[in-house]
């Protein structure tokens, strides 16, 4: 018993000794498990601390910067300054030794002008602002170099003559600003006269005679002096000649452009242009202007007393980097007549990102003369933008967004980005997802049409103006998936226009309010049964027209008029045209309509309306003299801060809010927005395309943007296991029919067959008895012996083990291993299948007729597979023949077997015929 004992415990110990081992190396492997966690997460930490000390020595490199910027521009001040007392001085010294005695130097020059003519053929006049007249040089030296030309009158297309253009600075003589010495003594110096300037809205294309610069804008384009008939614009009134009236060769002065500020006219006359039905349908009249670095097409009514209209036919930046202007041939314009063609000229810009959409303009010149002096001097206009760097103030870059094959573009009435790769359509059929880089589609809902969509992320749903009676209804967002959901209908609603929906209480509740002609209704958005409560209903003086939420408010826009309604408890509406206000007067006088409203700060709205564009204050008082004027009648209005487009007939406009600069024209035609930031549009020409304006000034891309074609053939393909997923793809069919055309043609095919890139596995057969000849091959190979060597898209058959004959070797590199698997063989007939490259399927030709070929591939294979190798047979790829007719000497170097690469992949047993 105490030996069992014994031995009992020596087994225990002796088990505890072997455990030991195991415990101390699980113990290593957790330590050495913490000691890598601890060290990826020291190695993060120490990443995430240089990243910042980047980050801080580029702030404090741009501060440092930032200063010297601005002592340099101290330096610049007290420089200017310094000039200014030299000037002052030189001032009073020309006044006395001329004995001129005036307050000021301003009087004088009123004075100057009202004195009678005798005394005025002794000097030249010349203004300081973009002016030189009589070719007298400009006496401001500060002054810019300008483009100029002579011109009787530049409001006078007629009497324009060539143009001179340069872009040297011109000669400057130091004389005082506004100060004009005269000879002369006992000429009385009566009073001047101040000028009586009004609001005007020309009924032509006019200049301003101040800058030369166009007065764009439908009305209130800019204004007159009643007494002498003065026109500029509102902000060049307090620039222009204090003194009443103006000599008639200061207002009739050249043409020009300053280079600088691309402020001014450089050149203008009548022309014809392509009728809208095209160049086969004649010509008609247009006015062209080249100002402020754009040309401006005016259309022109046929006969002799038509005038132009105000409203801009098109508009060409030259700033685009597309921009170009040549001469045509007869191929280039097949319809006109051949005596015109001298006298025809094309300007070009970008229109899509893709560099096959451009837009070009026909024009037809009245001589080869006129046609010389346009192309000219665009393109020198052209070069010298170029030469003075002006940026590009461009912000959006207009990009097709899907597939214009895809059906349910054509009707679509309504779209939102749900997230940078998916979009929502709302069109004729229903609302559906599209997943942009996956080509998956998904409905949403039953099949009734969709009028619009907005987006309620905060609440998780999505509101659609859907149905025949126009109905709102809410579907939650895991229906965006595909998921089967129920939807909320709001049955109040019927008859709905638009919707829309914001946060009031500081983002504590959200607000969905519904517009029904003069009714807007609203609801609370929450988490009951039904989703929605309603809270309030709103009776507007008019027809709802636009409307939105502006803290706590609904900004509701209706013709001539804009209200603000409280959406969280009571109070009354108040208006953001203020009544007492006379300067906005005219906006009820004549009934515009109301198309949209920028809140860009809490103190200050703008108005934009179907004829003019005004900012007022919070209550409802004009905030600046300026208004917005637009270029063509505006069919809507998109905001995305701070960047307003205005969409016309021809082109999109895209205006800063806070600057009031006209940056950018996109000219595309019939352009619809399909959301409120005016991101996703709709491109209504003879291929409707769903168009993604991608912001260049954001961080990133909204939406991922796929790259299309106009060849596409995908198709719509419903998924057998869910009916509302959708697959828009090229049918199988489709797709093999496609790579039988591509391989036909040699370029593509070199296109889809890659250059080598791995060599390791391939010998080098050389001349002597190692060479591999590949005429004659034995008659009865055993399958179990037969291997498959190919890369690529290529397959040629090889042997490791064969019958050798007297004279005739076959060797394989010794870096050729064979392995053979069921997973290789189906690859290899995958290969077959895709017809990058078949094996020509006949009977196998005599050993000794020079020709290997494929013929008993095994029974394994598709029936398919061998049908388009069969089709596909005609391709001179499709043979593979010995590589050298020669049996004694290497491969041939031009052989097409002899530049692609080889890489070893074992397939199904292949059996050899006779």
């Amino acid at each position: 018993m105490t030996e069992e004992l014994e031995a009992l415990r020596n087994s225990s110990l002796g088990a505890r000794a072997t455990d030991m081992p195991w415990k101390m190396r699980r113990f290593a492997k957790l330590d050495m498990s913490a000691r890598l966690e601890l060290q990826s997460a020291l190695d993060a930490e120490i990443r995430a601390k240089q990243a910042i000390q980047d980050e801080l020595n580029k702030v404090k490199a741009s501060c440092i910067s930032t200063e010297c910027k601005l002592q340099e521009s101290e330096k610049k001040n007290m420089e200017l300054l310094t000039d200014i007392e030299r000037l002052k001085k030189e001032t009073e010294e020309l006044r006395s030794e001329k004995g001129v005695k005036h307050q000021d130097s301003q009087n004088s020059f009123l004075a100057f002008l009202n004195a009678p003519t005798s005394a005025l053929d002794q000097f030249e006049i010349d203004s300081v602002e973009n002016f030189t007249l009589s070719n007298t040089p400009s006496r401001d030296e500060d002054s810019k170099s300008h483009l100029h030309s002579r011109s009787r009158s530049p409001s006078t297309a007629s009497e324009i003559e060539p143009i001179e253009v340069t872009d040297h600075p011109p000669r400057s003589i130091h004389t005082p600003t506004m100060r004009t010495a005269y000879i002369g003594s006992g000429l009385s110096a009566p009073k001047p006269k101040a000028h009586q300037f009004v609001v005007k809205s020309f009924n032509t294309p006019t200049k301003c005679n101040q800058c030369t610069s166009l007065m764009v804008g439908l009305i209130r384009q800019g204004c007159t002096c009643e007494v002498c008939g003065f026109s500029c614009h509102v902000t060049c009134a307090d620039k222009a000649p204090a003194v009443c009236p103006i000599p008639p060769e200061q207002t009739k002065g050249p043409l020009g452009i300053d280079p600088q500020k691309g402020i001014g006219t450089a050149y203008e006359g009548h022309v014809r242009v392509p009728k809208p039905a095209g160049v086969k349908k004649g010509w008609q009249r247009a006015l062209a202007v080249i100002c402020d670095f754009k040309l401006f097409l005016y259309d022109v009514a046929e006969g002799k007393a038509s005038q132009p209209s105000v409203i801009v036919s098109q508009v060409i930046d030259m700033r685009d980097e597309e921009f170009s202007v040549s001469s045509v041939l007869a191929s280039d314009v097949i319809h006109a007549n051949r005596k015109d063609i001298p006298c025809i000229f094309r300007v070009t810009a970008s229109q899509l990102s893709a560099s096959s959409n451009k837009c070009s303009i026909l024009i037809l010149a009245d001589g080869e003369n006129e046609k010389s002096k346009w192309v000219g001097v665009l393109n020198e206009l052209h070069r010298i933008l170029k030469k003075n760097k002006l940026k590009d103030r461009s912000v959006y870059v207009p990009k097709e967004a899907y597939d214009s094959t895809l059906p349910l573009i054509k009707t679509t009435q309504s779209a939102a980005i749900i997230d940078h790769e998916r979009i929502a359509l709302g069109n004729e059929e229903g609302l559906f997802v599209v997943h942009v880089t996956k080509d998956e589609i998904i409905r949403v809902g039953d099949n009734k049409k969709v009028h619009q969509i907005e987006l309620i992320p905060n609440e998780q749903l999505i509101a659609v103006i859907s149905g025949r009676n126009r109905h709102v209804r809410l579907f939650p967002m895991a229906a965006l998936d595909g998921r089967e959901t129920e939807f909320y209908k709001l049955a109040e609603t019927k008859g709905c226009q638009s919707i829309v929906s914001g946060h009031v209480r500081h983002g504590a509740l959200t607000c969905l309010c519904v517009a029904m002609k003069r009714q807007v209704l609203c609801y609370e958005l929450n988490q009951s049964k039904t989703r929605h409560k309603k809270i309030k209903e709103i009776q507007v003086q008019g027809n709802v027209q636009w409307m939105s939420i502006f803290s706590d408010r609904l900004c509701v826009g209706y013709q001539s008029g804009f209200l603000k309604y409280p959406l969280h408890g009571e109070g009354s509406p108040y208006s953001l045209l203020h009544p007492d206000d006379h300067t906005l007067s005219f906006i009820s006088q004549q009934p515009t309509d109301a198309i949209c409203a920028v809140e860009i700060s809490n103190k200050e709205y703008l108005l934009c309306f179907s004829s003019v564009g005004v900012y007022v204050d919070c209550q409802g008082r004009r905030s600046r003299q300026q208004e917005l004027m637009w270029p063509a009648t505006p069919s809507s209005c998109c905001y995305n801060a701070p960047y307003l487009s205005v969409y016309s007939e021809n082109a999109i406009d895209i205006f800063d809010v806070n600057s009031m600069e006209w940056i950018q024209t996109i000219p595309l035609k019939k352009v619809r927005p399909l959301n409120t930031e005016g991101s996703l549009n709709l491109l209504g020409l003879e291929t409707v395309r769903l168009i993604y304006f991608k912001n260049k000034m954001a961080e990133g891309d909204e939406l991922v943007v796929p790259e299309t074609s106009d060849n596409s053939r995908k198709q719509m393909v419903r998924n057998i296991n869910n009916k509302r997923r959708y697959s828009f793809r090229v049918p199988e069919e489709e797709r093999m029919q496609q790579r039988r055309e591509m391989l036909r043609d040699p370029e593509m095919r070199n296109k889809l067959i890659s250059n080598p890139t791995n060599f390791n596995h391939i010998a080098h057969m050389g001349p002597g008895d190692g060479i591999q000849i590949l005429k004659d091959l034995p008659m009865n190979l055993r399958p179990q012996e037969s291997r498959t060597v190919f890369s690529g898209s290529v397959s040629i058959p090889s042997i490791t083990k064969s019958r050798t004959e007297p004279g005739r070797s076959m060797s394989a590199s010794s870096g050729l291993a064979a392995r053979s698997s069921a997973q290789n063989g189906s690859a290899l007939r995958r290969e077959f299948s895709g017809g990058s490259y078949g094996a020509k399927r006949q009977p196998m030709a005599s050993p000794s007729d020079g020709s290997l070929s494929s013929g008993g591939l095994d029974q394994g294979s598709d029936a398919p597979t061998r049908d388009y190798e069969r089709e596909d047979s005609d391709s001179p790829r499709h043979s593979t023949a010995s590589n050298s007719s020669n049996l004694s000497s290497p491969p041939s170097p031009v052989s097409p077997h002899k530049t692609k690469s080889l890489s070893l992949e074992s397939s199904d047993h292949v059996s050899w015929d006779s």
